[in-house]
């Protein structure tokens, strides 16, 4: 996923489809399944824009979830 989503996700001035949604999703999935974590710079540039939109806010689970871990 680190390899697909800097090509597939929407770049500036480019609008998000529900299809970006999904692969953040699935994303999500993927990396808790795997245990992964670190930053993705593409998902930390999305995760700080300024709205509410489902595909913000799948970002912003994702970051998060890829985060520092504790312990």
């Amino acid at each position: 996923m680190t390899g697909l989503l800097p090509v597939y996700l929407p770049g500036p001035g480019e609008r998000p489809h529900s299809s970006h949604t999904q692969a953040l999703t699935f994303a999500g999935d993927a990396a808790r399944w795997a245990g992964a974590h670190g930053t993705l710079p593409v998902v930390a540039e999305i995760a700080a824009r300024k709205g509410t939109s489902g595909f913000v806010r799948t970002a912003r689970r994702l970051h998060e979830q890829l985060g520092p871990q504790s312990g």
